[in-house]
């Protein structure tokens, strides 16, 4: 078998020729179209995995959010709750103190009531006992002693007045008495009051039954009195107010 070199070499070129033109106008572009589609499918990859990254941080923080809204709402349940315990704390103090001022006001008022009571029971009692000794007295009368004893409380009534009060008995005055008095003694009073006034007053006589017994000197002025309604009337006033 006989080798032809020639034909061979022009093969080699051939195919060398055929390798630098693949090489240069289809492998080149394959490699860079590849190249380019890889890069595409990195860059691909790096956006899902930036995705990828961006919705486990979204994931985290909605699971953030959300750990916060639970907080946030028992911490609100439980400020309500205290809130609400607290509010039933001062409206049952606030009603407490409310039933307390009630009780004690009626307290108060119960004891305003009973003392008013009392008050009207020690006057009542007080007017009946001294209108049934006022009667007694009226219809019993009264005795020279008792009567003199009257007169000279009168006296000393009308020496401690004040000088003005008692000098302006001396313009004169009327002398009431219980009963009508005989001329005797009548004339004996009229003397003493004289000399108790001093001057010359001009006397008036009147007769006043409600006296019971004894005597009072009356100007417009002024009443001087010394008589059982009077004595009465103070030992009405005592007893109304012996409770006081």
């Amino acid at each position: 078998m006989t080798v032809d070199w020639w034909t061979i070499g022009l093969q080699v070129i051939n195919v060398s020729v055929l390798i630098w033109l693949l090489s240069k106008f289809l492998w080149r572009p394959i490699c860079a179209v590849i190249s380019g589609r890889q890069q595409e499918i990195a860059a691909q990859l790096a956006q899902v995995t930036d995705g990828q990254k961006q919705l486990e941080a979204d994931r985290t923080a909605i699971r953030d959010a959300r750990n916060g809204f639970e907080q946030e709402g028992a911490r609100i349940v439980q400020q309500a709750q205290q809130d609400a315990q607290s509010a039933r704390q001062a409206i049952l103090a606030k009603a407490q103190q409310d039933a307390a001022a009630l009780e004690e006001g009626a307290k108060q008022r119960i004891a305003q009531e009973e003392a008013e009571s009392q008050a009207r029971w020690r006057s009542d009692a007080a007017a009946l006992s001294c209108d049934i000794s006022g009667r007694l007295l009226a219809e019993t009368g009264c005795c020279s002693t008792a009567r003199d004893t009257l007169f000279s409380r009168l006296l000393k009534a009308i020496a401690t007045l004040p000088d003005r009060e008692r000098l302006s008995l001396r313009d004169g005055f009327t002398c009431a008495t219980a009963t009508a008095l005989d001329a005797t003694d009548r004339q004996t009073y009229e003397n003493a009051l004289t000399t108790a006034v001093g001057g010359n007053p001009s006397i008036t006589w009147a007769v006043d039954p409600d006296l019971v017994e004894g005597f009072a000197v009356k100007t417009p002025y002024l009443t001087v009195a010394s008589n059982w309604q009077a004595d009465l009337v103070r030992i009405r006033e005592g007893l109304s107010h012996a409770g006081h």
